[in-house]
């Protein structure tokens, strides 16, 4: 969650995210060593690494309910006839600052790293969930930096230093490297 305040980067993202966790008395198992019910730990990690690598940014907070309306259902509706708006409340945006490389050596649980080249970001233009603007960052394949920014009908030549200084990425797209 891109809201934490020690979270910075992707890296950090990604420790945070993979980090063991010891669970609760609410979460015991039995051990199959000792026979006692025990507390276990628990964390996250990749065993096989995909071709294509998709990181989506939580960018958004929802306020309320956790985004479930009084009326019933959750997140998206019809309201007054005026197209889709957020029931509940909330869909606000962190705008926080998340630095990504270029380059990301995923780390696998057999403790061995998987390469990634990023080819692609996908940024958020706006204030909250129910509004706001989409444009990409899209590598060109074969080219080692020659990036482009579209919006909408526009698309301009942009330097790979400008596509790794966004502000508002919201999903980073990452093709594993030949192995």
């Amino acid at each position: 969650e891109v809201s934490k305040k020690n979270l910075d980067s992707l890296s950090s993202a990604f420790n945070e995210f993979s980090r063991k966790e010891t669970l609760d008395a609410n979460n015991r198992w039995k051990c199959s060593g000792c026979r006692k019910m025990v507390c276990p730990t628990k964390h996250l990690s990749v065993f096989r690494p995909p071709l294509s690598l998709c990181i989506q940014l939580k960018r958004f907070v929802f306020g309320g309910c956790g985004g479930f309306s009084k009326r019933g259902g959750f997140g998206y509706g019809h309201r007054h006839g005026k197209g889709l708006s957020m029931m509940g409340g909330g869909g606000s945006k962190i705008t926080k600052k998340i630095n990504f490389p270029a380059h990301l050596s995923l780390p696998l649980s057999d403790g061995r790293k998987c390469d990634y080249v990023l080819t692609g970001v996908i940024v958020h233009v706006g204030n909250s969930a129910t509004s706001g603007h989409y444009t990409a960052y899209v590598k060109k394949p074969g080219c080692s930096n020659q990036w482009y920014h579209m919006d909408d009908s526009f698309v301009e030549v942009v330097p790979e230093a400008a596509v790794l200084k966004q502000r508002d990425a919201y999903v980073l797209l990452y093709s594993r490297e030949e192995v």
